[in-house]
C-alpha cells in the first residue's frame, strides 16, 4: 500500500467514527443543530491533527485504538474553532473548504450553538475516554490548548493585530503558537501521553511539535498568498512580515527540525512520508 493509500484509510476511520458517534449520541438532538455539527466536523480536510496523534501513539509503542477518542475529539475542537473563526464577528468569511462556512448556511445563531455543540461534545467524548491517569494527562494537555491560554487568546491577538495592522514577529509566532500549533502540539503530546512515555520522550515531541507547527504555517501562508493572490502587507502572515525568501528559509529549516527528530525514533515511516507529503 502506498502513502496516499494509507492516508485515505485513516481518514476514512477517523471520519467514519466520528459519524458513528454523533449519529449515536446526538439523535436525539434538535435536526438542524445534528446536522451542522455534522457538516462542520465532516466537510473534508486534512485531519493532520487526528491523525499526528494516532501515530505519534504508534511510534511510541502505544494503542493506536485507544488514541483514536481523543483524536477524533481534537478534530470536533479543530472544527469548532472554524466555525467560530469564520463568524462575521471575526474572520467573517462566508466560504469553508470551498463550501458555505457554518453560518451561512444555517444562520449565525446557529453558527455559534455549533461552534459550542462541537466543544463539549469533544469534552464529552474524551471523559468517557479516560481509563487511567495517562488519559487524564492527555485530557488536560487538550483542555489547555482549546482554553484561555490557547486557541481562545490566539484568537484575541489574531482580531487585535488585525485591528491595529501591527504585525511585529515575536507577536506574530505568539499568535501562531496559541492559534495554529497549540492543537497540533496538543495532538501529539496526548499521543505521547496514551502511550505512556517518560519526560524525555515528552520533550522531545513538544520539540518536534513546535517545528512542525511552525512549518505547517508557513506552508500555509504561501499557500494563503498564492491562493488568494494577496499581497505583501494585506494579512498577517510570515510571508507578508519576512518576504519570501526569508520565510522559505525559515519553513526549510523548521521542517527539517521536525524530520530530524522524527529519525530518532522506530517505527516513524508513515510519519516521515506524512512529513515528506506536507513540506517536500
Amino acid at each position: 500500500m502506498n502513502f496516499k493509500e494509507a492516508y485515505s484509510q485513516k481518514i476514512e476511520l477517523i471520519d467514519n467514527y466520528i459519524t458513528f458517534h454523533l449519529d449515536s449520541k446526538y439523535s436525539e438532538v434538535s435536526p438542524e443543530l445534528a446536522e451542522a455539527m455534522k457538516y462542520s466536523v465532516l466537510n473534508g480536510g486534512k485531519r493532520l491533527r487526528s491523525i499526528l496523534c494516532i501515530e505519534i501513539c504508534h511510534m511510541l509503542g502505544g494503542s493506536a485504538e485507544k488514541a483514536l477518542p481523543f483524536a477524533a475529539a481534537i478534530e470536533m475542537i479543530h472544527a469548532y474553532s472554524l466555525v467560530h473563526d469564520d463568524l462575521p464577528a471575526m474572520d467573517n468569511s462566508d466560504v469553508r473548504r470551498g463550501m458555505p462556512s457554518c453560518h451561512k448556511k444555517f444562520g449565525e445563531a446557529m453558527g455559534i450553538l455549533c461552534g459550542d455543540a462541537l466543544l463539549n461534545a469533544a469534552y464529552e467524548l474524551i471523559s468517557e475516554s479516560c481509563e487511567d491517569s495517562s488519559s487524564v494527562q492527555a485530557f488536560k494537555c487538550i483542555a489547555a490548548a482549546a482554553g484561555a491560554k490557547g486557541m481562545i487568546d490566539g484568537q484575541v491577538i489574531d482580531l487585535n493585530v488585525a485591528a491595529t495592522n501591527e504585525c511585529y514577529l515575536k507577536l506574530l509566532t505568539k499568535l501562531i503558537e496559541l492559534k495554529t500549533m497549540a492543537l497540533i502540539r496538543a495532538a501529539i503530546l496526548t499521543g505521547a501521553c496514551i502511550a505512556n512515555c517518560d519526560e524525555k520522550i515528552m520533550s522531545d515531541m513538544s520539540e518536534f511539535a513546535y517545528h512542525l507547527g511552525l512549518a505547517f504555517q508557513l506552508r500555509d501562508d504561501f499557500e494563503d498568498i498564492i491562493e488568494d493572490g494577496a499581497q505583501c502587507g494585506d494579512s498577517p502572515n510570515f510571508v507578508n512580515f519576512l518576504g519570501a525568501a526569508n520565510a522559505k528559509e525559515m519553513l526549510e529549516n523548521h521542517a527539517a527540525s521536525a524530520a530530524n527528530i522524527l529519525k530518532r525514533y522506530d517505527n516513524s515511516e508513515f510519519l516521515s512520508q506524512l512529513h515528506s507529503f506536507l513540506f517536500d
